[in-house]
């Protein structure tokens, strides 16, 4: 199982398949997000892995696709006060959004549940939003800490960074369950066992939707087989143990 968690894993890396550089232009500071040119296949694959591990999302192989989508996202979501557009044939252009992302506060050791409780609200702000390819709510597939960036002073957080999407024939409380476990799965592998359960709380609280959480409730069951594999790579490898001690807890809990 090792080699196979390792093979996952060193899979999962290789979907970051983006060269990104921080510019400054007329006075913003913009991201740029350029596709290399060996990102079709690495994509493809992953999308193979996605399906036979259960996985309900798919990468965007398609340039132009791609560049649609990550731009159609953050300006349904930001774009009253933030800009975004294609640049040429490979790359996305986004404006900063100030802050800094759940991931780098994790990793620092300074998230707060108070941090993950904007996250929530940012979630189910970004999961009212209608959008025609769903026929319905939108949904972002990949919510994990790094995609939220904090905002102190607003006490905010904003999505971030819109790389795949949904199967669109999806319920779309299915999809707006499965994004709350992405969350969930992401800070339950970098947490401290006593932060465990306030944070997940925090969370839950924040998006306050008993309808989503009575469907999470159901996802919130450790599997086997290849979907293991893919748990594991969103848990950050979490001993098994511990992993299945942390979801039970938060299931019995809700």
């Amino acid at each position: 199982m090792s080699r196979i968690l390792t093979a996952a894993g060193a899979l999962v890396d290789t979907i970051k398949i983006n060269a990104v550089t921080r510019e400054d232009r007329d006075g913003r500071a913009y991201w740029i997000k350029r596709r290399g040119w060996l990102a079709r296949p690495i994509m493809a694959c992953a999308n193979r892995f996605f399906r036979l591990a259960g996985n309900p999302i798919q990468a965007l192989t398609g340039l132009a696709t791609w560049q649609r989508w990550e731009v159609d996202c953050f300006l349904r979501l930001h774009g009253e006060r933030f800009h975004a557009f294609a640049e040429g044939a490979r790359a996305v252009v986004a404006e900063e959004v100030p802050g800094k992302n759940l991931s780098a506060h994790l990793h620092a050791g300074t998230l707060t549940p108070a941090m993950v409780a904007t996250a929530a609200r940012e979630l189910r702000r970004a999961h009212e939003i209608e959008h025609p390819v769903f026929g319905g709510p939108w949904s972002h597939g990949d919510p994990h800490a790094g995609n939220f960036v904090q905002e102190p002073v607003a006490d905010r957080a904003r999505l971030i960074d819109f790389e795949v999407m949904h199967d669109p024939t999806m319920m779309a409380d299915e999809r707006h369950a499965d994004d709350l476990l992405v969350f969930l799965q992401d800070i339950a592998g970098r947490l401290t066992a006593e932060q465990w359960l306030p944070s997940a709380h925090a969370f839950l609280a924040g998006y306050d939707r008993s309808e989503i959480l009575v469907r999470l409730r159901e996802k919130l069951v450790v599997p086997g087989g290849l979907a293991r594999v893919w748990w594991a790579v969103r848990t950050t490898y979490l001993a098994s143990v511990e992993l299945r001690r942390r979801i039970a807890a938060l299931r019995l809990s809700l």
